[in-house]
């Protein structure tokens, strides 16, 4: 989860720098386009001023040289002729002819009064200008006094065919009317400037209408310089522009002006002489910019918290299907209840600061496999369903968890450490899992065990713990509707059968199983028969007694192999022994009932008889009462087909077990084996010594031979013979003895010579 969830925001992260990346880049993009587009808007603008100011004044001049012609031929002018132009031009004011020192002498105004124009300071740079030039000269604007209006003089001398100077033209344009006419061709935000080159007197600034409190007309512009550029070197620069423009050059830039910064452009009418220019705050230039920053800025931010959403979306179904399978990992399919792994994960959170005291109850169900055997495993499962909900609503004495762990087998894992307590709660348990199961109109009834075992007393890990407590809880299921704790002697006892088990899987490939014989004699103490008994000597292990790894080889399914290999090894050794001694005496060899329940084992036993040449009339096989009983149906066909080949059937520590008068007539025993505690006492106690004359009198009216186990004393011989016991048996007589201690033995008691 960590990892996919670090891999998911990685990508998002991706996402994110790759967006910001293309969102700056397309805001660089636009960032730029604005400002083209009000460059291009002002380049546009200015040629707008320029075509218009060049109109207008090519206007003039025209009118300048038709006065200045008609002048030269007619000094009288026509007063109505003027006064026709005015009327069709509403721009003029009127027309004026100046003679060359400055004296007005012509004007279709009355009472109209004009300083010398070589003297007035509004007029005499520019009278100046036009004695000077053949071109038209534009004057800066003024008021002029008489009229009081704002007057724009357009200045062209007049000279004669000797090349002197006759007269000056000037036509005055309506100041006011000219700024509104020029003003109204800008619908921008950029403020347009017109100045002359002479003086530097501004002519026009848009937004700034000429009136007597407007002093801007009045004022030339300061140090020569145009946007902080001085003229002359304005002037060189659009020389040189001149040769990559068609239409007039120009030159843009910014400017810090007044705590302003202006993005302007600068073009010069070198043919009559002004500048036009046009400038617009930065800021203002920059205001589509900026809305389409914060409209951009809102849309990217949606997209961005679109994909967040988005990847939070998959995150949190990812983390939900992570959970769902966590918890599908970590948690019972049919109960509910949490697993294995979830328990080990508690156990560590509690030990994760401080070693809390903690206590393992393992329980598992007696006989549950019956249910399932019987009614289903559907039933099994809803009792197993029930068994988990009232452990769930039990945990009453501590903080824990309950959980299945397997099967029938459930764990409670709780904070507690009062050894009291965990008893009383212990028998709580097994009352409550004891109380009856109604499923589908049947009622059923089950214990369990329980086996104990405390951290950090009986373990320091959650191993060792389930371990401890699964021994614990196996002991307690010797008895049934039990609880058992952790006992450390216990415990190594189990280990030791543990390692008895895994030892044994290779007994027989090591070469560790041997056999001895203990004799069987008759009254006359002559050999009769001897019984195969197992050792085992392990190299790990050492000497592990018989009655120790038996057992653990019937209970973990290794006995018919084992019990095999003791047949045929029995049946070697002693065949050998009687051929090369000549000597006829029976072999009883102990058979497991699990062997029996093997269906191929009467074939195994007349191979192994067939293939070591051995007579079948000289076997005998001994099986314990207490083995077969409830088995007695299944093994009743394979007792009879032993003896139709003659083999021996011989019943094994008769007395110890359940078997019945009327199950002994059933079984076709040919020998009754009495066990050796009825033999201890029949030389002190009178009742031992009557019950043992009963078992042999028994014994031989059901018409089998009689062996008495365990003789250990002359007297305890003369109490059997005088019983009428057939065979004896015990350490009176010999041990168990290897086969070379037997061959000795054999010839020693006058075993009966083979034919």
């Amino acid at each position: 989860m960590k990892k996919f969830k670090k891999d998911i925001w990685l990508l998002f992260y991706f996402i994110v720098f790759v967006l910001s990346v293309v969102f700056g880049s397309t805001l660089n993009q636009k960032y730029a386009t604005v400002l083209n587009e009000t460059k291009t808007e002002q380049i546009y603008l200015i040629n707008q001023y320029q075509q218009t100011l060049n109109a207008l004044f090519n206007e003039h001049e025209t009118l300048d040289v038709l006065i200045g012609k008609e002048y030269l031929q007619n000094k009288k002018l026509n007063l109505n002729t003027f006064k026709t132009v005015l009327k069709i031009n509403p721009m003029l004011i009127d027309i004026w002819i100046f003679s060359p020192q400055g004296q007005l002498e012509f004007s279709t105004l009355a009472n109209i009064n004009f300083e010398n124009l070589k003297s007035d300071t509004n007029t005499k740079q520019w009278f100046e200008q036009v004695m000077t030039t053949n071109r038209i000269v534009i004057g800066r604007a003024y008021v002029q006094k008489s009229l009081e209006k704002w007057i724009l003089p357009i200045s062209k001398k007049v000279t004669n065919q000797q090349g002197e100077t006759v007269a000056v033209i000037s036509t005055g344009i309506n100041f006011d009317n000219l700024y509104q006419k020029l003003n109204d061709i800008n619908t921008s935000e950029n403020i347009i400037n017109v100045t002359l080159n002479n003086g530097l007197y501004p002519i026009l600034q848009t937004q700034s209408p000429p009136s007597k409190n407007n002093p801007y007309y009045n004022l030339p512009l300061t140090e020569d310089k145009l946007f902080q550029h001085e003229m002359t070197m304005l002037k060189a620069q659009l020389e040189a522009n001149k040769k990559t423009f068609n239409e007039e050059p120009f030159i843009q830039g910014t400017r810090n002006l007044s705590s302003t910064t202006w993005l302007y452009t600068i073009s010069y009418n070198s043919h009559y002489q002004l500048w036009v220019s046009a400038k617009i705050p930065y800021t203002t230039a920059l205001s589509p910019f900026k809305n389409y920053v914060i409209y951009s800025s809102l849309i990217f931010l949606l997209i961005i918290i679109s994909i967040y959403l988005f990847f939070r979306w998959i995150n949190n179904v990812e983390k939900s299907k992570i959970n769902a399978l966590t918890h599908q990992t970590e948690h019972d399919s049919l109960t509910g209840l949490p697993n294995h792994l979830l328990l080990k994960k508690y156990f560590h959170e509690q030990q994760k600061n401080t070693e809390t005291p903690l206590v393992l109850l393992y329980i598992d169900l007696d006989n549950f496999k019956n249910i399932n055997d019987t009614f289903g495993h559907s039933y099994g499962d809803k009792i197993l369903i029930e068994v988990a909900e009232r452990l769930k609503n039990n945990i009453a004495i501590s903080t824990g968890i309950a959980t299945r762990y397997s099967g029938d087998e459930f764990i409670i894992l709780i904070q507690n450490n009062n050894k009291d307590l965990i008893e009383e709660y212990s028998q709580y348990l097994l009352k409550i899992i004891s109380l009856p199961y109604y499923i589908a109109n049947n009622i059923f009834q089950i214990t369990c065990s329980i086996g104990i075992a405390r951290f950090p007393y009986d373990a320091k890990d959650i191993e060792n713990l389930l371990s401890y407590a699964d021994n614990s809880m196996f002991i307690a299921k010797q008895g049934k509707n039990n609880y058992h704790f952790y006992s450390k002697e216990k415990h190594d006892q189990l280990m030791y059968n543990t390692e008895i088990e895994q030892e044994l899987h290779s007994a027989i490939a090591n070469n560790e199983i041997s056999l001895v014989y203990q004799p069987q004699l008759d009254n006359q103490q002559r050999l009769f028969g001897v019984e195969a008994l197992v050792r085992w000597n392990n190299k790990k292990l050492g000497f592990v007694p018989p009655d120790r790894f038996i057992k653990i080889a019937e209970n973990s399914g290794l006995m018919p192999e084992l019990g095999l290999y003791i047949m045929h090894k029995a049946m070697l050794e002693i065949s050998a022994l009687k051929t090369t001694q000549k000597l006829d005496f029976k072999l009883s060899i102990n058979v497991s009932v699990k062997q029996f329940m093997q269906s191929s084992f009467m074939k195994k036993l007349l191979q192994a008889c067939i293939y070591h040449a051995i007579d079948k009339n000289s076997i005998t096989i001994e099986i314990t009462e207490n083995l077969f009983i409830e088995n007695l149906a299944q093994l009743l066909p394979i007792f009879n087909q032993m003896k139709e080949h003659g083999i021996q059937l011989s019943l094994d520590d008769f007395g110890t077990g359940y078997s019945s008068l009327s199950m002994l007539k059933k079984v076709p025993f040919d020998e009754l084996k009495i066990d050796k505690s009825f033999v201890d006492h029949i030389t002190e106690q009178q009742t031992e010594k009557e019950m043992l004359k009963s078992i042999i009198s028994m014994g031989k009216n059901l018409g089998m031979s009689v062996l008495a186990e365990g003789v250990e004393t002359i007297e305890q011989v003369n109490i059997l013979q005088e019983a009428n016991c057939d065979l004896y048996q015990g350490y009176y007589y010999a041990k168990p003895l290897s086969i070379d201690d037997l061959t000795a033995f054999a010839i020693k008691h006058h075993a009966t010579k083979a034919d």
